[in-house]
């Protein structure tokens, strides 16, 4: 049996991460700033700390659901500077989970990010 670990924070994952939107690097206003599922809660992910980043609101409102590596490419082609080792980061989480959901699609979307 999976215990869950207690929700999380964003100013918790602001302390962890830094305040910079994790998709677009930007440096915006703490009310700008959202908790961002990395594995989306509509493709069941949970809300976690090993399930988030920091991202600014704009952001998280244009990816959506998207797989991360298709939302990073995105972003770099419309000029963006998406933080790649913080992502990394969070897709390594992901992939040691006992959570089965977030560790096969982390495990799957950071051997795509090696490829950009």
């Amino acid at each position: 049996m999976i215990t869950l670990a207690p929700e999380v924070s964003l100013d918790a994952i602001i302390a962890r991460d830094g305040s910079r939107c994790a998709w677009c690097g930007a440096e915006v206003w703490r009310r700008d700033l959202t908790f961002e599922h990395v594995l989306p809660r509509s493709s069941g992910g949970l809300t976690s700390d090993e399930n988030a980043v920091v991202a600014c609101k704009r952001c998280n409102r244009e990816r959506g659901s998207r797989p991360v590596v298709a939302f990073v490419r995105a972003r770099l082609a419309a000029g963006a500077e998406p933080q790649v080792p913080l992502i990394r980061g969070a897709l390594e989480r992901l992939s040691e989970s006992p959570r089965r959901r977030h560790r096969e699609y982390g495990a799957r979307q950071l051997g795509l990010l090696r490829r950009i």
